[in-house]
C-alpha cells in the first residue's frame, strides 16, 4: 500500500449533516439525528436480509453498504477482526489472527504489530462480543482496551474508528472523540448491538 499523498483527501472532509444526507440519497431514510456535534439513531436491518456467506458472525443485510454511504470520503479502510468480510461492498485491507482466512495482516489486533496504522483513515472493528463467540471463532477473547489504545496510538489525526459491539469500549478522551452511537437491530431474537464511531484527535 502506498502512503497517503499530501494532497489526497482523507476521511473527515465531510460534516455529519453531509454524511447523513449522502446516506439518505443512497440508502433512504437514515433514522439518524444530529445535534451539537453528536449523531444518534437506530438502524433496523429487519428479517428480510440475506447473507452472502454462512460464516458465523457475518454482517447482516446491507450493513456494509450503510457504512459506505455514511463515509463516502473514506480512502484507506482496515477491517479489524475481519473474518470473511465482503470486500466488494466495502473494499479495504483485512486484519485477522487466523491464517486460514488469508487476511492482509495476520496479527493480533491488540498490538497490530507491523501494521502501518498511519496509512488508514477508517477502521471498521467487529470483535467477538463474548467468550463464547471467541470460542466459536477459535480465538482468545479480545482485550478491547488494548485494541482501542493501539488504534488511538497509531491512526492519523482525523481517522475514524467504527466499533460494532455489545460493549461501549473504554477510550482515552485526549486521543479519541466519540461522535456517533447507532443501535443496530437485526431480525427478532437476534442480539442488539451498538455502533460507536470515534474520531482520532
Amino acid at each position: 500500500m502506498a502512503p497517503f499523498d499530501d494532497d489526497e483527501p482523507r476521511a473527515g472532509t465531510l460534516t455529519w449533516p453531509e454524511r447523513i444526507e449522502n446516506y439518505r440519497q443512497l440508502i433512504g431514510v437514515p433514522y439518524l439525528g444530529y445535534e451539537s456535534g453528536w449523531v444518534y439513531g437506530t438502524w433496523f436491518i429487519g428479517n428480510s436480509y440475506q447473507k452472502k456467506t454462512d460464516y458465523y458472525g457475518g454482517f447482516q443485510g446491507n450493513f456494509l453498504k450503510r457504512i459506505a454511504a455514511l463515509f463516502p470520503d473514506r480512502r484507506r479502510v482496515l477491517h479489524l477482526f475481519a473474518g470473511k468480510v465482503d470486500l466488494e461492498r466495502l473494499p479495504g485491507d483485512t486484519l485477522d489472527m487466523r491464517p486460514e482466512l488469508t487476511p492482509t495482516w495476520c496479527v493480533n489486533a491488540e498490538t497490530c504489530e507491523g501494521v502501518p496504522l498511519h496509512d488508514y483513515d477508517f477502521v471498521l472493528a467487529d470483535p467477538p462480543y463474548s467468550a463464547s463467540d471467541a470460542e466459536h471463532y477459535g480465538t482468545p477473547m479480545v482485550n478491547r482496551n488494548k485494541v482501542v489504545a493501539t488504534l488511538a496510538a497509531g491512526l492519523p489525526s482525523g481517522a475514524y474508528v467504527a466499533w460494532l459491539d455489545q460493549v461501549y469500549p473504554m477510550f482515552t478522551k485526549t486521543a479519541l472523540q466519540p461522535e456517533a452511537v447507532i443501535g443496530i437491530y437485526g431480525s427478532t431474537n437476534h442480539r442488539v448491538r451498538g455502533l460507536t464511531v470515534f474520531r482520532r484527535l
